[in-house]
């Protein structure tokens, strides 16, 4: 789990990576993602937070 911000979590849910649902956060297939969040912070999969690293 890696420390993502608030830019990066909007360009993956832009992009159709993820998508918020009832379950919570969810792949493109419907699959959940590990996403956890604090006070301040939140943290999701490392494969997720390489991909929005890469979106321009």
């Amino acid at each position: 789990m890696k420390q993502v911000n608030n830019e990066e979590m909007k360009k993956l849910i832009d992009n159709k990576y993820v998508c918020n649902s009832k379950k919570g956060y969810v792949d493109k297939y419907g699959n959940p993602v590990g996403f956890y969040r604090t006070k301040n912070k939140r943290y999701i999969e490392d494969k997720y937070v390489d991909i929005a690293k890469k979106l321009p």
